[in-house]
């Protein structure tokens, strides 16, 4: 051995003791092995920190019992607390695989052909899957959670409620300006919720893997109403089963209100979508009109109702061929024809097609984007009936050398042909919007926008067959809007009589009216429909002159109808009695 190798032993024994201490307090090996990581296992148990936490926590404990036995004894409880809380996850989270990651995974391999590659992931927080872990609560249990519900929780939730409340508060009055600043924020990570994951070590599986292996995923886990999307693009197949994001509970009159004045002349709003999302439909770019099916007791008639008061809010006229009295909140309102006997429905049909046929006619003479008028929203409930009641009375009634087929229905098939121009829609409401209900195949073509509830596999195909058929929904106002081939669940907002009419028919949402239902003009007419119901004694020219002339008690205007004035029918009474 050499001097120098003699130099270095001696400079080793030198520094054992500081090279010791500090492998103890780094959590290093005390051998001097190496491969053990600092915040990875490696060829240990323990990581380097795990390691470095016992050895100096140990002696910590041991100092703080000696010098605060008090305090250590508490501190020792939380840890103990902690401890126990944890092991009982891992409890839960073992109890969870061996009930359904394991025996779903036992039931894949041999399904896609693997062996090994496999690997499955559940959330534990997927719809109820961990309650149906817990077992029953003993007698006892129930009574102290009982007795802790109604003693302790109340106390302890007191403050952070208030608290939650006046943060609540803060960001309603803060909401203005938060929404102004809400465009320059960088969009987040996407929100990745509860899901099921499958990844296979294979590069494709075939149409009936994939249908096996979701019929095996629906079987061994029991969740309903998944999403299920497949990614085959690399090495490795992914298979993922996330939770349908679904539109609020309910949707009311201020939501109406806050979108009314955002939408054009065109646009209707039908409620909330998926992340309170408005959906509205388009009578110019989607569709002239729309076909509502569904059953009984699903809200057909709210339906209509929403759209009925966002036509009249806007100055249109609402015409409704109802033979069982579903819109009793529409009775006696301003520019609303209520048709409840065939005869009425007939007239109002036929005066409808000739309405529409003369504004086609002027539309020739006028440019692209003339406005033909108030929009006229023609709603037809109870279609499967409806049609009957129209031939049935066509046949009675009709005369020797008429046409057979009822004019009526031949008037709503021309209104169904050529109601974008002329801007005559057309609602038609059933349970089971067949072709013979709404006049043939052909005619039902026109129908863009389909909206459907509570409905079944024979109507979805028969009404949306490009579609994929969603679950249908039992929650009352829960929709389904199909345009284009996509449908879209929406929550139908709901208003009560009062605040239709109020909506409806700002100037005077509690008038009454005196005339039969079937007359259009309601309490407010303009001059020209006062002249011809009757309600003047002259032709509109000479009362339009009375008027220019201020000749007798000139009424005074109480609204607008598109350009025209709009005066109260007791106003005209009176200023033709005195004149």
């Amino acid at each position: 051995m050499t001097e120098l190798e003699r130099a270095i032993r001696r400079l080793r024994r030198k520094h054992t003791v500081p090279r010791l201490v500090y492998r103890y307090v780094s959590g290093r090996p005390l051998d001097g092995r190496t491969g053990y990581g600092y915040r990875h296992r490696g060829a240990g148990r323990w990581t380097g920190m795990q390691r470095q936490a016992v050895r100096l926590g140990v002696p910590a404990v041991g100092v703080l019992a000696a010098v605060q036995p008090e305090q250590t004894g508490a501190a020792l409880g939380t840890a103990a607390a902690v401890a126990a809380y944890r092991a009982r996850r891992r409890l839960v989270a073992r109890r969870f695989h061996r009930e359904y990651v394991g025996p779903t995974l036992a039931a894949l391999a041999p399904a896609l052909g693997l062996q090994t590659g496999v690997r499955l992931h559940v959330d534990p927080t997927l719809g109820n899957l961990t309650p149906r872990l817990a077992k029953p609560l003993s007698p006892a249990e129930v009574a102290v959670r009982r007795w802790y519900g109604e003693n302790v929780e109340p106390v302890v939730r007191w403050l952070p409620e208030r608290a939650q409340r006046a943060a609540w508060a803060v960001q309603r009055a803060a909401q203005p300006v938060t929404a102004r600043l809400a465009v320059f924020r960088r969009p987040g990570a996407e929100e990745v919720g509860p899901r099921i994951e499958l990844i296979a070590d294979t590069p494709y599986l075939t149409k009936e893997q994939r249908a096996l292996v979701s019929a095996i995923i629906s079987a061994k886990i029991p969740v309903a109403d998944l999403i299920e999307t497949w990614a085959q693009v690399g090495p490795r197949v992914r298979a993922t089963w996330t939770v349908r994001k679904r539109p609020p509970a309910r949707v009311g009159v201020a939501q109406v209100r806050e979108q009314l004045a955002r939408l054009a002349e065109d646009e209707f709003f039908l409620g909330l979508g998926a992340g309170d999302r408005p959906i509205t439909i388009s009578l110019r770019d989607d569709s002239p009109h729309i076909a509502v099916s569904a059953g009984t007791g699903a809200g057909k008639s709210v339906l209509a109702e929403l759209l009925a008061v966002q036509v009249l809010a806007r100055g249109g006229r609402v015409v409704i061929l109802d033979r069982k009295g579903s819109h009793r909140w529409a009775l006696n309102l301003a520019g609303v024809d209520y048709c409840t006997k065939p005869e009425q429905m007939h007239d109002a049909l036929v005066r409808l097609a000739v309405l529409a046929d003369e504004r086609n006619t002027l539309a020739l003479h006028e440019a692209d984007d003339w406005n033909p008028g108030p929009r006229v929203l023609v709603i037809c409930e109870e279609m499967n009936a409806t049609i009957g009641q129209l031939a049935n009375f066509w046949a009675t009634a009709r005369s020797k050398g008429d046409p057979k087929k009822s004019p009526a229905v031949a008037a709503l098939a021309d209104l169904l042909f050529m109601g974008r121009s002329a801007k005559v829609n057309v609602l038609a409401v059933a349970q089971m919007l067949t072709a013979r209900a709404i006049g043939g195949p052909e005619a039902r073509e026109n129908f863009g926008c389909r909206l459907l509830a509570r409905y079944t596999v024979n109507a979805w195909k028969m009404l949306a067959p490009e579609a994929a058929m969603p679950r249908p929904s039992r929650h009352l106002g829960r929709w389904q809007l199909v345009v284009g081939g996509q449908a879209t669940e929406v929550q139908v907002a709901y208003l009560t009589t009062a605040e239709a009419r109020a909506l409806a028919c700002p100037r005077s949402p509690e008038t009454t009216q005196a005339t039969p239902l079937s007359n259009p003009g309601g309490d407010f007419l303009t001059l020209r429909e006062a002249a011809e119901a009757g309600v003047l004694p002259w032709t509109y020219g000479a009362a339009k002159k009375r008027l220019q002339r201020r000749v007798g008690a000139v009424p005074t205007p109480r609204g607008k109808r598109g350009t025209a004035d709009l005066y109260a029918r007791s106003d005209l009474a009176a200023w033709a009695r005195n004149a």
